[in-house]
């Protein structure tokens, strides 16, 4: 089987055509994945069992059990096995095990930091949390410590501060290596979200900065994450929004709110759905068509009369239902469901991508 797997990664070479391509998708064909780009041109020849998203460049795949990743020449880089793949990339490495260690793959498939961890996260936001004997700790891309090991448990950095665990529970911690709160002034739950933290004081909400400020005063029932510089927030049974300052943007009116996907926010009414922009502008409100999904590149799916179709931001019916499912735009491309078959369309609802594949990923960038 080695070799038959060898031989189709040389025919992955063979009918490699990406190099003027940006994106690529795996798909599904009647048995093997392989990968598309944009287009529908057939980057790597179906011949797999099971084909992940590209991430970082580079392709995860799966072969008699096992996981390999393959670059978009079709080149298999850790076609040696000497250590254990599990994770996609994620901002230019991949954590990998060896021997009961974990450590840090480039994409050349060699190693950038020595497995030496007892665990290990994926890089976020330019660091990694790691774990060593003293605890957990940060990780930069050259292998040394942007926050020395001391944590005894960690999450993931979310733009400027994580959250891990000193003596009593939950904190942030900045990339200056501060930790907050100092006095336990407020309760740590939520990761932060464009440079602000949702905390909890007296049972109220409010938020810090990432120097651990309190920048708005606990006063809300409940509250979501920023996003396209809002945050929904819940006064007794009503959601509404603020900014930075704590000015309310959309006053609290709705019995639910969520976060701000591509500038647009979906809330319910009176028991309808439909969506807000950053103004507090509503589209979609009594309309003719089922609405359940955020935007995505400037359009959100739809139903009407059990077919999914797309409308943009002013809640035009811009792509006609027609389909029998539907996933969101992604690089340009939605994937749509005719006749038990998957393909892609363009944002003008042009089919691009012939509806023939049994299953399909979204598509992602080459590079």
């Amino acid at each position: 089987m080695k070799k038959i797997f060898l031989l189709f990664s040389i025919l992955g070479l063979i009918c490699n055509l990406t190099y003027a391509q940006k994106y690529a998708a795996a798909v599904l064909d009647d048995e093997f994945w392989g990968y598309i780009d944009e287009n529908g041109n057939q980057i790597l020849y179906p011949m797999y069992d099971v084909a992940y998203e590209f991430s970082s460049g580079i392709g995860l795949i799966k072969n008699d059990g096992t996981l390999y990743y393959v670059n978009p020449e079709g080149i298999i880089i850790n076609s040696t096995r000497e250590y254990n793949v599990r994770y996609p990339f994620s901002e230019g490495l991949a954590r990998i095990e060896k021997e009961g260690k974990w450590g840090y793959l480039d994409k050349r498939g060699e190693f950038s930091i020595a497995p030496q961890f007892i665990e290990a996260h994926d890089f976020k936001s330019g660091v990694a949390a790691v774990r060593s004997d003293e605890g957990w700790g940060f990780l930069t891309k050259q292998g040394t410590y942007l926050i020395n090991p001391q944590f005894k448990k960690a999450k993931d950095f979310e733009g400027e501060a994580a959250m891990v665990v000193k003596e009593r529970g939950w904190v942030y911690v900045n990339k200056e290596g501060k930790t907050f709160p100092t006095n336990n002034e407020y309760e740590v739950h939520h990761d932060f979200s464009e440079g602000m933290g949702a905390v909890r004081r007296d049972k109220l909400w409010g938020f810090v900065n990432q120097n651990g400020d309190l920048v708005i005063q606990p006063q809300f029932t409940d509250v979501g994450d920023f996003s396209s510089g809002l945050a929904p927030v819940r006064v007794d049974d009503l959601w509404g929004y603020i900014n930075k300052k704590g000015e309310y943007k959309v006053q609290p009116k709705y019995r639910t709110a969520k976060e701000f996907q591509d500038g647009m926010a979906l809330v319910r009414e009176d028991g309808e759905y439909f969506y807000i922009n950053t103004s507090g502008q509503e589209t979609g409100k009594d309309a003719n068509y089922l609405i359940k999904h955020d935007f995505s590149e400037g359009y959100a799916r739809i139903i009407q009369n059990g077919k999914w179709g797309f409308i943009n931001k002013s809640g035009d019916i811009v792509i006609h239902p027609q389909f029998d499912d539907a996933e969101d735009f992604k690089s340009g491309r939605a994937a749509v469901l005719q006749n038990g078959r998957w393909g892609f369309i363009t944002p003008q609802g042009e089919p691009v991508i012939e509806c023939k594949y049994r299953k399909v990923s979204d598509f992602k960038p080459l590079d």
